[in-house]
């Protein structure tokens, strides 16, 4: 069972349940909740550090604690959300003594405060036979625009980046920044349409906009921006920036006017690239600079049980 089958199953556990207070749930990258009695809403997002999948073992623990608070915060980026919070339940393993466990919840508090969402509580256990594992649940209020979706995207829509992607296995992957700023400069400036923070990989997280918004996307092969790191990997360049993922940049959809000014003028000091338009239909495919077409397939990360 892959971790989309995974998924899939657990939102159909969950689509029968009356929750008035839910207004996004699962399928998003982050939940959307309105509280009882509150007139505000909330986006709530959890994100899982594992030593031996998302860092090395020898990395530095404060190194794999940033990480943890930065996945967590990408997603609350990827809903154009204000960062409020989070919580970080840790799992320390084998060979993990007491000041390591000290560096690594000194580091988890340094990173969340930097990050704009203050560590507020949580938990922590000790295995001795674990495998270390950091989980962090960020909490974020609406932006400038409230919350983007994933499922917005319309036909004729311009499909964008931040950034440049590929490679970050390179080490990039340790010391991203969640697209934080800029996300929220984009929903301010311009009626974004759909949006999703780039952790699986541009093939499958353009995917996953075109299945929450039932079109299709169509990416220009030579216009996607490669990262320099890319081109140090096994395959071809355009290969790693399509599918390495943990790029953590933003994906998003809004009208070709704007995108013509998205690109020009950026986000928050950082570049933004136009790669391609929304389909009518749901057909998914990669335009390559000889004029075919070439099927778009997942190619990044993916749990598999």
């Amino acid at each position: 069972m892959t971790e989309r089958e995974l998924i899939e199953y657990i939102e159909r556990l969950t689509a029968s349940r009356d929750v008035p207070w839910l207004e996004t749930g699962i399928g998003d990258d982050a939940a959307i909740i309105r509280p009882p009695g509150s007139g505000a809403s909330l986006a709530v997002t959890t994100d899982m550090a594992v030593e031996g999948v998302h860092y090395e073992e020898e990395t530095a623990v404060e190194l794999a604690a940033r990480k943890a608070v930065a996945r967590a915060l990408s997603d609350v980026a990827a809903m154009a959300a204000r960062p409020l919070c989070a919580f970080a339940a840790v799992l320390l393993g084998a060979g993990r003594d007491e000041q390591t466990g000290r560096r690594l919840m000194g580091a988890l508090v340094e990173a969340a405060r930097q990050m704009g969402a203050p560590l507020v509580g949580g938990d922590i256990a000790v295995a001795k036979g674990a495998t270390t594992c950091i989980t962090v649940t960020a909490v974020g209020t609406p932006g400038p625009a409230g919350f983007v979706l994933r499922s917005g995207a319309m036909f004729g829509d311009a499909i964008c980046v931040t950034g440049r992607l590929g490679g970050s296995l390179q080490g990039r992957h340790l010391r991203f920044s969640p697209r934080i700023n800029e996300a929220l400069h984009l929903s301010q400036e311009y009626d974004l349409h759909a949006l999703i923070d780039i952790s699986d990989g541009l093939s499958t997280d353009a995917l996953h906009l075109a299945a929450a918004s039932g079109r299709g996307m169509a990416l220009r092969a030579a216009d996607i921006p490669i990262a320099a790191a890319a081109s140090r990997g096994e395959r071809e360049p355009l290969w790693h920036a399509l599918n390495d993922g943990e790029d953590y940049e933003l994906l998003f959809c809004l009208s070709a006017r704007q995108a013509q000014r998205a690109a020009r003028e950026g986000a928050a000091g950082l570049e933004v690239t136009v790669i391609g338009t929304v389909e009518e239909s749901e057909e998914s495919f990669l335009l390559m600079p000889d004029g075919s077409r070439q099927t778009l397939e997942s190619g990044g990360w993916e749990h598999e049980l």
